[in-house]
């Protein structure tokens, strides 16, 4: 059978999981792990729903992912938020600055 007409099981063991979505265990455990529910297979295997880190992948890409198309720059809304954050933070550095040299000049 080619790997074109290979069938993915529902169903990864722990040691598949992290492989599938390209990432090492230890940041699978820290990033994915937490989201996502698992189950017991057999007496110590712990399985993930295929599905389930499907969704939490296309989730975590449309969050995370910056849009690189030349002239124009889209960020996740997290990114965007810490943005509106600094630059609010900078207009109240700006604006205690200023009153700052008002306040001097009386």
């Amino acid at each position: 059978m080619s790997k074109e007409q290979q069938i993915l099981p529902r169903i990864l063991r722990y040691r598949s999981a992290p492989g599938y979505l390209g990432m090492c265990r230890a940041e699978f455990n820290k990033t994915v792990r937490p989201f996502v529910r698992e189950f017991p297979i057999g007496a110590q295997g712990v399985g993930f729903d295929r599905y389930e880190l499907d969704e939490w992948a296309d989730n975590y890409i449309a969050e995370q992912a910056i849009d690189k198309t030349p002239g124009r720059m889209h960020l996740s809304a997290s990114a965007r938020k810490r943005a509106e954050e600094k630059r609010a933070e900078q207009s109240k550095t700006e604006f205690q600055q200023a009153l700052e040299l008002v306040r001097r000049k009386r």
